[in-house]
């Protein structure tokens, strides 16, 4: 199913099952928070449950590349903004939706460690539902939510590789039967690595945060403003504080990551 979806070369034909998938998110977020609530009722809040610490005392820095890892679709901000029918006002909507997800994140994660506490042993929350009609019917529209996601996350990274491979390339059967061929290993690909590391997956993303999306969200921006942009002195130094702070925390955090991979 993936890879049939991985096919489609119009993107723009999951617009409407984007924003299902969005739908369907904002539905699991309330179930689980009404779950959450009847939990709390039954077993009592968490808050002072001496298994939960303010900082993860082990493996604290894995919040930090997790944290950068939210900004992996920061990319796509100024494409979007080239189609927008008021560019000039659009940065008050980016304002608007990073502030609106950064409270959703904290205040969402937060709730859950009050509510479950250290019973949280999976990356995914909808674990902690149990069973019933209720439970399974979210689970299932949040695999569907997936499903129709899936082409568009994958959707940079099969450009990049087109690009790179087939460049030159005059269009012709062999040429689509070559793309079909290469999206379907990178189909695979994913799939195996996914179903590899699904106990370690939150382990990976925040090493891929701090490696990959450290220099996609502070280091690039920043080192492009300092080149293009940046006139007065105040200006160049905010841009190399950025710079040498994002450096730090890359090569700190992947680093540190990796040597905790077997922690809890």
């Amino acid at each position: 199913m993936f890879t049939f979806l991985c096919l489609v070369r119009k993107i723009e034909k999951f617009a409407f099952t984007h924003l299902f998938a969005d739908v369907m998110i904002v539905l699991t977020l309330i179930v689980v928070v009404v779950f959450g609530i009847m939990y709390w009722q039954d077993h009592g809040g968490q808050i002072n449950n001496p298994g939960i610490h303010f900082i993860n005392p082990t493996s604290w820095y894995d919040a930090i590349g997790f944290s950068v890892y939210s900004y992996e679709g920061i990319g796509v901000i100024l494409p979007v903004q080239d189609v927008t029918k008021n560019p000039e006002t659009y940065h008050r909507i980016v304002i608007g939706v990073i502030f609106t997800v950064a409270v959703i994140y904290i205040s969402f994660g937060q709730f859950c460690v009050m509510a479950w506490g250290d019973k949280l042993d999976t990356p995914l929350i909808t674990d902690e539902l149990g069973e019933g009609p209720a439970a399974w019917i979210v689970k299932i529209l949040f695999a569907v939510n997936l499903v129709f996601s899936f082409p568009l996350v994958l959707y940079p990274a099969i450009m990049i590789v087109e690009n790179y491979l087939y460049t030159g390339w005059p269009k012709s059967k062999k040429r689509q039967l070559s793309k079909n061929i290469d999206r379907t290993l990178m189909v695979a690909f994913v799939t195996i690595l996914t179903v590899a590391l699904k106990q370690k997956l939150d382990k990976f993303l925040a090493i891929l945060g701090a490696l990959a999306c450290t220099p996609v969200a502070f280091v690039f921006p920043s080192l492009f403003h300092f080149k293009a942009c940046a006139e007065t002195p105040m200006q160049k130094a905010i841009d190399l504080i950025i710079l040498a702070f994002s450096l730090s925390v890359m090569v700190f955090c992947t680093g540190l990551g990796i040597l905790g991979w077997n922690e809890e």
